[in-house]
Formats: C-alpha cells, sequence, structure tokens
C-alpha cells in the first residue's frame, strides 16, 4: 500500500504543477509566482527513509502570475543538465537551467494564461493556453498553432508518431491532431477534461470535472469508463501497476491497470491538483495547503512513523459539515464497535461516539478517521466584507486571477448567489453552472435537484417559460393526457439579463482602462478620452442625457482586437438599454453581426450574441423582416459545445415567432430551429439542452399555429426523439407539438 513518503514544504501558496526533469530532481510550480528545484541529499544514515531527504536547491524566479505549467526538457551537449519550462497566467514559457535562478529564454504568442506543457524526446514543446489553442516550438519557435477548441486548453500531450498531439480542454472535447489538422474528436465527458496520459499500447486515459475517467483508443472510441465520485478530478498519471489519479475534496485515488479502485489516499487539503510519476513506482501530488507529497509503496521509502502519524492526525482534526455528509440522527448510527469490521477500499463510515458523529474512511487495510462531522450552523459565523455568513469560501474562478471570496448563507439559493457573484466581478456569465455547483459542492446547500418543473422560472436567466395547459398539474406524464390539452401560442419576447447594472459600471470602466493598457498605440484612448468614459458610465448609470461626441470614444472601444472588445460591447448593451436610440438601428446590428462573424474568441462571439438578443427584443419587427440578412448569418455560430451560444440563439429564433411572418421567412425559421434542435441533441448532453431546447419547441408551436402547412417540414423523427426525453418540460412540448402533426 501507498504511504507517506515525504512532505516537501516551500511554497507559500498552493502547488499547482509538478514533474521530474532530466537529472532526477523534482520540480513544482506554485501561485505563489515561482518554482521550486528539489533534490535528494545522500543518505548517511540507514536509519533515516530515503523520502525524507528532498530539499529545495533553488527558486526558479521570473514571472509575474500563477506558475500553472511545468515540463522539462532532456539533457543534451548544449545544455548537459537539461533545461526546465513553466508556463504562467502572464502568458510567458519561462525556460530555464536548472541551476540559473533566471529565465534563458521567454518564448511568448499566447494571448491568455499558459494551462498546460508537454516536451518530446526531440525536443518538441507544446503548450495549451486559456486562449483556446495549441501550440508547438520547434527550437523555440512557433511551428503550428492548433485552433478548434471553444474553451481552454486544460492539458496537451505528444502522441507517438512524429507530428501528432492530443489537447483537452474546457469544451468537455479531446481531440487529436496530426500535421496541423484535427483529425479525431473524442466526446463523452460531461464537464472541462483536465488532464491526458497516454500508455504505452498508445491508449491513453483523461480525467475530467465530472469525476470519471475514460480509456480512449486513438480512433476515438472509448474503451471503460471509472466513475470516482462526484468531485472533481484535476490530474492523471500512470504508474507500474495502474494509474493515479487527484481531484477535489484531498483525493488521490490509486487504481490498477482495469480501471479499479486498489487504495484512496485522503491528503489535508482541499484540492490536489496535480500528481506525476516518480522512480520505483512512487508518485508526487501537490495541493492548495502549499505542499507537496510523496507517496511510496516500498516501505524502505515511507516516512517515519512520527511523521505519517502527523498526517493522520491533520486529517482527523478536520470538521466536516452535515450538509456535506448527510443530516442524519446520530443515535441511529453504529458505535465504535463498527471500526473492527473490514471495509472496502475508499469506503467512507459515521459512528457514534458518545454523540459525537466522526467520519472514517477505509483505506489501506484499516479505518482512518477523517474528522468530526458538526453541524456547521451551529458554529461561528464568518465575516466578509463587513457581512457575516454561514459560509465563506474560496472560488478560484480563472488561473490568469486570483482566488475570490464568496460569502452565502444556508438558506441561499446557489444560483442566485453565483449570479450575484457574476455581477460583482464582472465575471462571464459562461461561469454560472461551474459556480453554482462549486458553491452547492462545497457548502452542501441547495443540493437538491434543479426543479424543472415547467410552471417554474428559468433559474439560469430568470425570465418566464411557456407552461403547456395543464401539464403542470399532470402527475403520470401520459401522451394520451398531453395530447388532450393541445398547444398555447407563447409570444412573450425573451430578452438576456446579462446587461451590466448601474452599480456595476464603475467595475466595467475599470475592466476596460485595464484592457486600453494593452491595446495598440492608434487604438488606445488617452487621457482625455479615459475621463469621457467614466463620465459615459456615470450618466448611463444615472440615465442622463449622452452627447453625440460620447459615440467617438465608445466607437473606439469596439475598434479593439476580440479578445478585448468584449467587454466594450457589455457597455455598449448597458448604453443601449438606457437611451435606446442613442445607436441607429443599422449600428446596432453592425456591432453585433461584426463581432460575432468576424472573432473566434468565445467570450466575443458570446457577447455579441446577446447584443442581438437585446435587438431582437427591442426590434423584433426589423429583424423578422430582414431574417436572412441579419439572423440568418448568426447560426454559423453554431458551436454545439458551447450551451451558451446555444441559449442565445434559440432566444433569437423565440423572439422571430412572436410575430406575423410570411410563409417563406416562417418556413426559414422552422429549418433554422430544427437544425439548432437536432445539433444540441448530438453534441450537448440533456442538463445543457434543456432549456434552449423548450425555447424552440414552443417557438415551433408559434409557427404551425400561425402557419398549419408547415407541418410537412416539421421533422417527425426530432420531435418523436424529444418525446422520450428524461426532461418533463421538454417531453410534455414535444408530445403536444407532434400531436399537431395529426389534427
Amino acid at each position: 500500500m501507498f504511504e507517506l513518503s515525504a512532505l516537501l514544504t516551500g511554497h507559500s501558496a498552493d502547488v499547482r504543477c509538478c514533474c521530474m526533469d532530466a537529472q532526477g530532481r523534482i520540480i513544482t510550480g506554485s501561485r505563489d509566482k515561482t518554482t521550486a528545484v528539489w533534490e535528494q541529499t545522500p543518505n548517511t544514515d540507514n536509519n533515516t527513509p530515503a523520502g525524507q531527504r528532498w530539499t529545495i536547491v533553488r527558486k526558479l524566479e521570473g514571472h509575474t502570475g500563477f506558475v500553472n505549467a511545468v515540463a522539462a526538457l532532456k539533457i543534451t551537449p548544449e545544455f548537459p543538465q537539461g533545461l526546465v519550462l513553466t508556463g504562467g497566467q502572464d502568458k510567458l514559457i519561462n525556460v530555464y537551467c536548472p541551476d540559473i535562478t533566471e529565465p534563458i529564454r521567454q518564448l511568448t504568442g499566447h494571448s491568455d494564461g499558459i494551462t498546460c506543457l508537454s516536451t518530446g524526446w526531440n525536443g518538441t514543446i507544446l503548450s495549451g493556453s486559456a486562449d483556446c489553442t495549441v501550440r508547438v516550438w520547434e527550437d523555440f519557435a512557433v511551428t503550428e498553432v492548433l485552433k478548434g477548441h471553444s474553451a481552454p486548453v486544460w492539458d496537451v500531450a505528444i502522441y507517438p508518431g512524429r507530428g501528432t498531439y492530443l489537447s483537452a480542454s474546457g469544451d468537455k472535447t479531446i481531440r487529436l491532431w496530426r500535421e496541423g489538422k484535427q483529425e479525431t474528436l473524442f466526446s463523452g465527458h460531461l464537464d472541462a477534461v483536465r488532464k491526458l496520459t497516454i500508455l504505452l499500447d498508445e491508449t491513453f486515459l483523461s480525467c475530467s470535472n465530472d469525476g470519471t475517467v475514460r480509456h480512449w483508443n486513438a480512433g476515438g472510441s472509448c474503451l471503460n469508463v471509472v466513475q470516482l465520485g462526484s468531485n472533481f478530478l484535476y490530474s492523471i498519471c500512470a504508474l507500474p501497476t495502474g494509474f493515479a489519479v487527484s481531484g477535489e475534496g484531498g483525493n488521490l485515488y490509486l487504481l490498477n491497470n482495469e480501471g479499479v479502485l486498489t487504495q484512496g489516499v485522503q491528503i489535508p487539503a482541499i484540492s490536489v491538483w496535480c500528481c506525476a510519476p516518480l522512480p520505483d513506482g512512487d508518485v508526487i501530488v501537490g495541493g492548495s495547503d502549499g505542499n507537496a507529497r510523496i507517496f511510496s509503496q516500498h516501505e524502505m521509502n515511507h516516512a517515519p512513523l512520527p511523521d505519517r502519524q502527523a498526517m493522520i492526525e491533520e486529517l482527523a482534526a478536520q470538521k466536516h459539515s452535515k450538509e456535506a455528509v448527510g443530516d442524519l440522527d446520530p443515535s441511529k448510527l453504529q458505535g465504535p464497535e463498527a471500526l473492527n469490521r473490514t471495509g472496502t477500499e475508499g469506503q467512507n463510515l459515521m459512528i457514534n461516539r458518545s454523540g459525537t458523529v466522526e467520519l472514517y474512511q477505509f483505506s489501506g487495510g484499516s479505518w482512518q478517521k477523517l474528522g468530526v462531522v458538526q453541524d456547521a450552523y451551529d458554529a461561528k459565523k464568518h465575516e466578509l466584507d463587513g457581512a457575516k455568513y454561514d459560509h465563506v469560501i474560496t472560488v478560484d474562478v480563472a488561473d490568469n486571477r486570483e482566488p475570490l471570496k464568496l460569502g452565502c448563507n444556508k438558506d441561499d439559493d446557489p444560483w442566485v448567489v453565483a449570479q450575484e457573484f457574476i455581477n460583482k466581478h464582472l465575471l462571464p456569465q459562461a461561469y454560472l453552472t461551474d459556480i453554482a455547483e462549486y458553491i452547492m459542492k462545497n457548502t452542501g446547500i441547495g443540493t437538491k435537484p434543479l426543479n424543472l418543473d415547467p410552471s417554474m422560472t428559468d433559474p439560469f436567466t430568470g425570465a418566464g417559460r411557456y407552461v403547456p395547459p395543464d401539464s403542470a398539474a399532470s402527475t403520470n406524464g401520459s401522451a394520451s393526457s398531453v395530447q388532450s390539452s393541445g398547444f398555447s401560442p407563447d409570444h412573450k419576447l425573451l430578452s438576456d439579463p446579462n446587461i451590466p447594472k448601474p452599480d456595476k459600471l464603475p467595475k466595467l470602466v475599470q475592466r476596460l482602462e485595464e484592457f486600453n493598457r494593452k491595446a495598440n498605440q492608434n487604438q488606445k484612448l488617452g487621457d482625455s478620452e479615459i475621463s469621457q468614459l467614466q463620465k459615459i458610465a456615470q450618466k448611463t448609470a444615472e440615465v442622463s442625457e449622452l452627447h453625440v461626441d460620447d459615440r467617438a470614444v465608445i466607437s473606439k472601444l469596439l475598434s479593439w482586437d476580440p479578445e478585448h472588445v468584449y467587454p466594450c460591447i457589455d457597455l455598449t448593451r448597458a448604453v443601449n438599454k438606457a437611451f435606446p436610440t442613442f445607436f441607429s438601428l443599422d449600428d446596432k446590428i453592425r456591432i453585433a453581426c461584426s463581432n460575432y462573424r468576424q472573432s473566434d474568441h468565445a467570450l466575443c462571439i458570446r457577447v455579441a450574441l446577446r447584443f442581438l438578443v437585446d435587438i431582437s427584443t427591442q426590434h423584433t419587427r426589423h429583424c423578422v423582416d430582414n431574417f436572412v440578412d441579419v439572423v440568418a448569418p448568426a447560426l454559423d455560430c453554431l458551436n454545439t459545445t458551447d450551451k451558451y451560444v446555444s441559449i442565445s440563439l434559440s432566444k433569437i429564433l423565440f423572439n422571430m415567432t412572436c410575430v406575423d411572418a410570411d410563409l417563406m421567412t416562417s418556413r426559414y425559421i422552422l429549418d433554422a430551429t430544427s437544425k439548432l434542435l437536432e445539433l444540441m441533441l448530438r453534441e450537448l448532453n440533456e442538463k445543457d439542452r434543456v432549456l434552449p431546447q423548450c425555447h424552440l419547441l414552443v417557438a415551433m408551436g408559434n409557427l404551425l399555429t400561425r402557419h398549419a402547412s408547415l407541418k410537412e417540414f416539421l421533422r417527425r423523427p426530432l420531435l418523436d426523439k424529444l418525446s422520450g426525453d428524461s426532461y418533463e418540460k421538454t417531453r410534455t412540448t414535444a408530445r403536444i407539438l407532434r400531436s399537431l402533426l395529426y389534427n
């Protein structure tokens, strides 16, 4: 069994990445902006375990942000000690000789933070970034830029065969690239794919925020799926005995080659960000407590018993909320005698010891105490920004930003808390689901399943939804009861609620000022224009009159590159809401369309399409009459792995059905609606597609009730499939529409 071998203490913040270099040194990268080089010193005492001999010999400096990735290059005649590579949130890849603290080279080119690095035997370097691209470097120069992902690239790997690479992304996909082109798309994970490891037989493993490990072959087939609970999984590495996986909740999992869990190791850290193999089958992990730890299955490498016992005691001192483990009656739990029975690896057990509930986990052949279960709400409240909360948690919103604190109470709705948090910190709306789920996982509040009753308000957008007659009261959901209820058209326009509110405009201006410092010289605002920008925000918040010359400042902002223009579009949306006639209709359409058509930047596309949603609610008739020119081109943005694009497009198409249109235009809208539905069915999981799906189904109903002749163009197989959907709202509406075909 794996036991603690060494505790590597020396960083002042999370250890995010680790590896071993060409000369057997351990390299760790941290959020303290440094990289540590660790060496083993000779062991002169035969009674001292080998694992205790790691010491920092050097701190590598040069990054101005978190160090997110480390890798090593082999020994060459030019570099007899090999080279160390580090990637940071500052967009830089630094190259070091291990005995020199400053970089000898800096590789630039990525437009956002570096998230991952990989190296090959021939000196090839792969880098992945939050800019959604992969770069291939030969002799420290870029030879290829691989584009295709719609979210940050979390890991890269060099696949056997020259010019063949793998990338994993927050868009839930893995891609295989050959000679600069995407060859295979691997789909199956339900959340961000965080790490890859290639096996000797040229298959590979992936781990994901969805709590699973998947085994793939190069052809795109998934050979096996292992579910390791519901916590995020951050890292995976191959070992001689199988593989190791680390993740949220302080978990390190050891599995054999068949994917069977053989041991679970609990670590006293909230997040175990990384794991990497060491010689002799040992494994090193890095955690959110700022420490790295080595675990070994060889007794000669085990740390002294007092050190191992200290880690167990640190774990036992942790307190666990009842909300996280279940609200149980202590009187119904077994006593300490339950610990005399053998458990299964990774099994959790709660016992009642004199009225105190203790949590244990079976690991390495014995029960290990994980801590005491307490009522979190009997504890002292936590203070944040002058207010007191039941919970204050740290939210790691992005690798290129400092972690943020979030406060919430036991009766709060996690979705509402997440939305307020996004508004407060001007975060992308795309973060909503991840933040809400993170709140639920780390506080225990709001963990009941999302209520998808058709009569409820949409928790993602706050907008009301169509309720089929009598369907909300139906208890059996049978097709006959649905069909008899008929269809009632819904012509209430859908809006986008994510327009910056007046009290958030000052922070939006701060973001614009930050981006202004990075803008090209001919696009940069001068001091007087910055002052004018601040006044525009103030007048927008107060809804006092803007002047014609204010338009020139906004126009200059809108000329920025796609990476930085999205907050400018958000400012335009706020101005448009406060002063609907300040921009001409032609200008509004030009701003929205030019940014979603010409950009490959995910955030830019999302915000531009939200502006088009605004336009479709303000100028619905114009959009319908000019559907082919104004709305239809937006369908080219279809990226069905991006649910937020689908939500905006579904709202736009729905709004097009809220006013009368001629038969030809209605046919165009129906075709677009069917196309989007079919793409969502293929690419999005059920939870992600349920809301836009319902928008589109009701839009179809609106069209059919207005033009009965469109029935012949309705795709029956599509409705048949949706009629069996697991979500009642989708299933009910699809069945009603299907019944219309026969009336």
